[in-house]
């Protein structure tokens, strides 16, 4: 990964500012070179079949909870279920820069936030081009609206994420590393009508989320 591949304003998003003064842009851009050199991303994913049941919506047999990922897959008969990581020298760095500079470490999170995000749109745009669906959803993941958090492990087992690409599961349902991301993609012959709270790049008027999501207005500036 190399410092150009990320958007210097998503990582002003993540760091919630439009801009910063000349001696800390000089800090990010440090930071940033910083990360990039740090982190290797990996990835995995797989294509499941989408079935909608009176019990709710099933990926691959399982029963995924909550009204919100049902109607987020609702016309998909197929999804897919990814998992990424920038693995785990990129927590030892935001570790490190805890105790020594926190301006820093609010950085380093900030630009792994970003960067994160890259590597999955990267993945995104590999998976499309290898299944060409005319629809898609965004991507949607455990802890969105009313989809728990608590279903985290059993995705990373779907995916054998533990033993592929070293991504595990505390008891609090986090993710270690804690730059990774774990999410449901539908895919569709149909329009689709994504339920994501959360940068889906549609309009944010029609988001049941669009009152709190920290990302509202930038689909509808795209």
């Amino acid at each position: 990964m190399k410092p150009d591949d990320l958007d210097r304003a998503d990582i002003l998003m993540f760091l919630n500012t439009p801009e910063l003064d000349d001696n800390l842009s000089a800090m990010l851009d440090i930071c940033t070179e910083k990360l990039c050199a740090a982190a290797q991303p990996r990835t995995i994913y797989r294509v499941l079949p989408v079935e909608h049941t009176a019990e709710g919506v099933t990926l691959g047999g399982l029963l995924l909870q909550g009204q919100d990922i049902a109607l987020h897959l609702t016309g998909c008969k197929e999804a897919v279920l990814l998992a990424v990581t920038l693995s785990a020298p990129v927590d030892a760095l935001i570790r490190r820069a805890s105790v020594t500079d926190m301006t820093q470490a609010v950085m380093y999170d900030a630009i792994a936030g970003a960067a994160v995000e890259h590597v999955c749109n990267d993945l995104e745009a590999e998976i499309k081009a290898k299944y060409p669906y005319p629809y898609y959803t965004a991507r949607f993941s455990a802890g969105y609206g009313d989809f728990p958090i608590t279903q985290q492990g059993e995705l990373v087992r779907m995916l054998d994420a533990t033993r592929k690409i070293g991504l595990t599961v505390t008891p609090a349902q986090t993710l270690v590393p804690m730059k990774s991301v774990t999410a449901v993609i539908g895919m569709s012959h149909e329009p689709v009508r994504d339920a994501r709270r959360f940068g889906c790049g549609n309009s944010c008027e029609e988001c049941p989320y669009n009152e709190t999501c920290p990302m509202a207005g930038r689909a509808d500036s795209r």
